[in-house]
């Protein structure tokens, strides 16, 4: 008996080998057009982190470090565990999470009004840790700029 391939079981193919030469956590983050990581420690992501620089602000004890972002970083949000973020403020929160795989917040009544500011993320403390986002509020704008 001879195999048939069809037209979509070779695309599928190929997405898988792409999907697991660049590394990616997910075939959907492909569809997405994110790229996610998850890093043990915070030494662990420095030498691993993907896209813009790692923030400062992540503390020398996190773990269980999991980020997502955009491909062309304007959005990401970072869920860790461990210590209090570094040199940030308290900060009327401005915006929500662009993706809710770290938290499933749905609307803006599952987040405080105060966050803390730590450079241009929002971050807050949750049950499991804490969650961090950035949104960009101008065309081509990334945490680092």
């Amino acid at each position: 008996m001879k195999t048939q391939h069809t037209p979509l079981a070779a695309l599928a193919a190929a997405t898988l080998a792409i999907a697991t030469l660049t590394g990616c956590t997910s075939i959907t983050d492909l569809f997405e057009r994110v790229h996610s990581e998850s890093f043990e420690t915070r030494a662990d992501a420095a030498t691993g982190w993907v896209g813009v620089p790692m923030p400062e602000w992540l503390p020398d004890d996190a773990t269980d470090i999991r980020s997502t972002a955009t491909l062309d970083e304007t959005h990401a949000v970072i869920a860790f565990a461990g210590g209090e973020p570094i040199g940030c403020d308290e900060a009327s929160r401005s915006t929500l999470p662009f993706d809710g795989r770290y938290g499933g917040f749905s609307d803006a009544s599952e987040l405080p009004d105060m966050v803390l500011g730590c450079g241009p993320y929002e971050v807050h403390e949750t049950t499991d840790g804490w969650l961090a986002w950035f949104n960009a509020t101008e065309a081509g704008q990334t945490p680092v700029q």
